[in-house]
């Protein structure tokens, strides 16, 4: 995405495993006939680029507590313009971080110059119950299920995210209140005003990309299900990377695979007094490095939609 992106220049790129080797040769889906990239330096050279003011903005994309533990040891990282981290080590809001949702924080993402990106459960789930809570709807604890691509556990190798394991087997993990996105979860409820404990069951599913989530609660009011989804489509009308489907459709992760967009449905249950709602997202996309992207085009002012794909890649 950074290389189709009409605004973005690559000035610098950072590696812990490939430290040294040509991009193209770590990153072999790369042409270098038409991408001409700089070499991959180890991340801890990262203070000395910064120090040559050639770089507007970082954005890191290394494992919970690396970015963290890189500026403790070397803090003129923090003396970058714009950071942009991925990891959830800012998510909570500390050092001057925010919370980069843009469809439900955007005014405090523009201008802002330290962002944390959400992770790919909590931005599907809050895009699957914005316009709800929003609404005032919400009236009681929140139910998550969500079966994940094999991706969103990286690329380390690990026994029970190994094809030979997970091809044809779905599986259950940390259910309950164990998981670290289960407070991401309550504190983005809270901000919006719906303070609300969430249950979450994470599965892992055999393929390699995509969130699909379902989320259950209570309602204050008995809504029906055609007013919850007009209210869905108002609320999303202008987002241009959320698309509400029609009565007669739910989310598919094939439909959003490769794509910044996320795809909501809504319906209401047992005489409209439960609300089901579901979303899809590309975890990879939407819920990591495009939303990364999106967030960086509402710092610099730039189109919020300029370099991301918004149409999915079925086959």
């Amino acid at each position: 995405m950074a290389l189709a992106h009409p605004r973005l220049k690559l000035a610098w790129l950072g590696s812990r495993e490939h430290a040294g080797a040509a991009a193209d040769d770590a990153l072999p889906g790369i042409d270098a006939r038409v991408a001409s990239l700089p070499p991959l330096r180890a991340p801890g050279e990262l203070a000395a680029a910064l120090a040559s003011d050639t770089i507007d903005a970082v954005i890191a994309c290394l494992p919970h507590g690396a970015w963290r533990a890189m500026a403790a040891e070397h803090p003129e990282l923090e003396q970058a313009r714009t950071i942009i981290d991925l990891s959830q080590d800012h998510r909570s809001g500390e050092s001057s971080y925010v919370y980069g949702l843009p469809e439900a924080f955007r005014s405090e993402i523009v201008g802002a110059k330290r962002i944390a990106n959400p992770g790919c459960y909590p931005t599907a789930f809050t895009l699957a119950l914005l316009p709800a809570i929003e609404a005032g709807w919400l009236d009681g604890p929140v139910a998550v299920s969500a079966l994940s691509g094999l991706s969103g556990a990286g690329r380390a190798p690990r026994v029970h995210t190994a094809l030979v394991e997970r091809s044809t087997s779905a599986s259950i993990y940390r259910a309950g209140v164990d998981h670290p996105h289960v407070a991401e979860m309550e504190r983005t409820l809270a901000r919006l005003g719906a303070p609300l404990p969430v249950g979450f069951v994470p599965q892992l599913a055999p393929m390699s990309r995509g969130i699909l989530l379902t989320a259950s609660v209570a309602l204050a009011r008995a809504i029906d299900p055609d007013e919850a989804r007009a209210v869905y489509r108002r609320r999303f009308a202008n987002e241009p990377f959320v698309r509400v489907l029609t009565e007669d459709a739910w989310p598919d992760t094939r439909e959003v695979s490769h794509s910044n967009r996320c795809d909501v449905a809504v319906t209401t249950l047992h005489g409209g007094r439960a609300l089901l709602a579901t979303a899809a997202l590309d975890n990879l996309i939407k819920g990591a490095a495009g939303q990364a992207i999106q967030n960086l085009n509402l710092v610099m002012g730039w189109p919020e939609t300029a370099g991301l794909p918004v149409h999915g890649v079925p086959w």
